[in-house]
């Protein structure tokens, strides 16, 4: 007879898509991703993008930037967590959290909640529905 613990473990283990794929398609997948998002950093407010995905999912989403550390400052550092999430909401019209860290480590442990990784979502996107840019589905541009 299987604990609760174990059947709550192996469902969270069968729920990740990102777990099926190689070290390498979960490298290049990251890479990817960074890249996307470090486009979207890139834009203006004044462009009318929002976000269309949970404020819980953008904060995922730059925190697994963040330890990619592939977004660079101008001296070269990797850029700070708190620097990207700042920004992030900024261009993508999303309250600024208050302890974005926090929300960062619920994303992460999604207990309770029948919602896999915002990674895990991005390679599923990349790789089964053949998407050049996932996170394109997840901003719009609204006319105001």
């Amino acid at each position: 007879m299987a604990t609760i613990i174990e059947m709550n473990t192996h469902g969270v283990q069968s729920n990740e898509f990102s777990q099926t794929l190689t070290k390498e398609q979960r490298l290049y997948a990251r890479e990817q991703m960074a890249r996307q998002f470090a486009e979207l950093l890139a834009r203006s407010p004044m462009e009318k993008l929002y976000w269309q995905e949970s404020v819980t999912d953008l904060i995922d989403l730059s925190h697994e930037v963040y330890m990619t550390e592939l977004l660079k400052d101008d001296e070269g550092r990797p850029f700070p967590f708190g620097g990207i999430v700042k920004r992030a909401c900024a261009v993508l019209h999303v309250v600024e959290p208050r302890n974005p860290y926090s929300m960062a480590y619920n994303a992460r442990n999604r207990k309770g909640v029948k919602q896999v990784s915002l990674f895990s979502r991005y390679c599923w996107l990349m790789y089964m529905r053949k998407s050049a840019n996932p996170l394109n589905g997840m901003v719009k541009r609204l006319e105001r």
